[in-house]
């Protein structure tokens, strides 16, 4: 019998630091728009990054892992998928959220003659990150389960 306590550890840090993130990153926008009522508020595509993870951890490996009373090996598969692919989320957001503040990898568009205050939703970098990071996720997510139900069944 396996047990669901590896996967429901690892969901749960890696939802509260995305908990946490998260609610930095609120408190920062509404910091912003109290300084500066007329600039626009949005949420960086780095910050989706964050609520993907969070998302995925709490619905597809806490929720059934906690509500079903003895889970099969194919609901951990779906939970240690679900681990693998927000891992991955989190691992790019530092990568995504650094181009969106133009913090190194950004810098290049201050240099060119873009002024600093000069702001959109999604930077250049940011999305590319973002977008590979979801690719990735995916990836690990049908790799995991795919190892699970099919490879490791043909092989054992």
């Amino acid at each position: 019998m396996r047990s669901p306590q590896p996967y429901l550890t690892v969901a749960s840090i890696l939802s509260g630091f995305g908990i946490s993130v998260f609610m930095f990153r609120i408190q920062r926008e509404l910091g912003v728009r109290d300084r500066h009522p007329d600039w626009p508020n949005w949420l960086a595509w780095a910050d989706y990054l964050v609520l993907a993870a969070i998302v995925l951890s709490l619905t597809l490996v806490v929720l059934p892992l906690v509500a079903i009373p003895q889970p099969n090996e194919f609901v951990f598969s779906i939970a240690a998928g679900s681990c693998a692919a927000s891992a991955v989320l989190l691992l790019a957001y530092p990568f995504a959220i650094l181009d969106h503040y133009r913090i190194e990898i950004g810098t290049w568009r201050t240099r060119q003659g873009e002024k600093p205050q000069e702001r959109h939703k999604g930077e250049p970098i940011e999305r590319i990150v973002v977008v590979i990071a979801g690719v990735s996720a995916l990836g690990a997510f049908v790799t995991v389960v795919l190892w699970w139900n099919v490879w490791q069944t043909q092989a054992g």
